[in-house]
């Protein structure tokens, strides 16, 4: 496979990655662009989600620290689920066995689990495959922590969304899940060997800590309408 045909998988369709820590506001503005400019939205950390909550319904053990053993045997499983990429409701999901587990990802202990399955690099790799699956889609808005950096790193505009953490965990605290994310999950994933949270270095990066979702969603759309105009962005 050459490197011309490499780089032209990873441009094509055309993406959108939004990047950033919890409570950013990655996935409000995500949505809203996606549907705004007709793009199936991917949410990253639901397909992660997915897989955590289908190990606990397996009864693996999911709590850190992890053995080996334990690792394993969970990258075992993510080998044989029967895990299908479906569009719903204009956004991409994991079924599994035709199930489409729309509530049970958010729950708390999968919220707890979640971010000990996303450091397992052999996990994180498969999942990176799947994300690019969703190409299959057509245009894209994909958002999660490593979407610019490491699952489309030629994406045709990539943002980085943050905000002190201070007023995330606000957020979070608003939203009735303190304590859940914040601060220790992103500690993590900053510091994970593969697929750390970090912006690119092309990235557009928007500090809306004392902005409203409007306002930073005025400064995305502005963006992707200088796309539109220069013609690399489908009207």
């Amino acid at each position: 496979m050459t490197q011309a045909f490499c780089d032209a998988a990873l441009r094509l369709p055309h993406v959108v990655a939004i990047d950033g820590p919890s409570a950013s506001g990655k996935g409000t503005l995500a949505r809203r662009l996606a549907a705004d400019f007709g793009c199936t939205y991917v949410d990253s950390g639901a397909m992660y989600r997915t897989l955590a909550w289908w190990t606990l319904q397996s009864g693996l053990r999911c709590e850190k620290p992890m053995r080996p053993s334990e690792e394993d045997a969970i990258v075992r499983l993510m080998r044989r689920w029967d895990a299908r990429l479906r569009v719903i409701d204009g956004a991409a999901w994991f079924t599994v066995a035709g199930y489409f587990p729309r509530e049970e990802i958010r729950s708390d202990r999968v919220e707890r689990a979640v971010p000990v399955v996303a450091q397992i690099t052999r996990i994180r790799v498969w999942m990176v495959a799947r994300q690019r699956d969703c190409a299959q889609f057509g245009p894209l808005v994909m958002e999660g922590r490593d979407i610019g950096t490491e699952v489309f790193p030629l994406a045709q505009v990539k943002f980085f969304l943050e905000a002190d953490a201070a007023v995330r965990e606000q957020r979070l605290a608003q939203r009735g899940n303190a304590g859940s994310a914040g601060s220790g999950r992103d500690a993590m994933d900053a510091t994970r060997r593969k697929g750390a949270l970090y912006p690119a270095l092309d990235a557009i990066r928007i500090d809306n800590t004392h902005q409203t979702p409007d306002e930073t969603y005025e400064i995305m759309r502005s963006h992707m309408g200088r796309l539109r105009v220069a013609g690399a962005w489908p009207a």
